[in-house]
């Protein structure tokens, strides 16, 4: 039987604690903590495994120059994963879409490991394209604003104080008024709707066959000194004079 990596580390991670504690709540409304000590023999069970998981996880991928944090309307971490998303698969996809919440960690200056990606992106979300037509692009936008910000790639947006799209700048041209649509590449979690994106429901997909975490692995692979910037792909302005 094939277990998943992520899931081994994880399991590793919980059983070769050293004390687990255990709150009991009694009829009479008294709470009694318990500690308990893992057996000896558990421990010699996984500590082959716990090795092994350590010496994959602790593999250097990649120096950073910063330390990376997502954060909004934009953050060092959100640019740099759609960025290096769509860098990779910009045969396939004119923007790309991620979301904060799917960031679950930051990535730190200096040594970057395998272990740092997996906390990163724990999750098996795979990478998607979805077609949009003008309609639901302008959605897309839209939420973007509305959410004060999400990590995007491949486009900048000029905002008002009131949440007014000025206006907005592919860098790529779409001509929707011939029938094109543009391509965006995204997660299958957000491609089917998830946190809330309706815009992608129901719309043609394209799978591409790989998972967004693997997708991190290989950019910081094949660089091995990666960096992040600021650049005002999402910018607010004041119209008030």
């Amino acid at each position: 039987m094939k277990i998943k990596l992520h899931y081994i580390y994880i399991g590793v991670i919980l059983l070769s604690a050293c004390t687990t504690q255990l709150v009991v709540k009694s009829k009479q409304n008294s709470v009694v903590s318990i500690t308990a000590i893992p057996d000896s023999i558990i421990t010699s069970i996984i500590n082959p495994y716990k090795i092994g998981i350590d010496s994959v996880m602790n593999e250097i991928l990649c120096v950073s120059e910063l330390e990376m944090t997502k954060g909004r309307p934009e953050s060092l971490l959100g640019n740099f994963v759609t960025d290096l998303c769509l860098e990779q698969y910009s045969d396939l996809a004119d923007i790309c879409i991620m979301n904060n919440g799917g960031l679950r960690s930051t990535l730190p200056k200096g040594n970057v490991t395998r272990g740092d990606i997996y906390k990163l992106m724990p999750f098996d979300n795979e990478l998607v394209v979805v077609e949009l037509d003008e309609k639901d692009f302008e959605g897309l936008l839209e939420y973007l604003v509305s959410r004060g910000g999400e990590p995007f790639s491949g486009m900048n947006i000029v905002v008002t104080e009131n949440e007014k799209i000025i206006n907005h700048t592919l860098f790529r041209e779409i001509d929707f008024s011939k029938g094109e649509t543009i391509k965006v590449l995204t997660s299958d979690y957000l491609a089917n709707g998830g946190d809330k994106m309706w815009f992608f429901k129901d719309k043609i997909q394209t799978k591409v066959e790989i998972k967004l975490r693997d997708a991190i692995i290989n950019y910081c692979k094949s660089h091995k000194v990666i960096s992040s910037k600021l650049d005002w792909r999402i910018r607010l302005v004041n119209t008030i004079k």
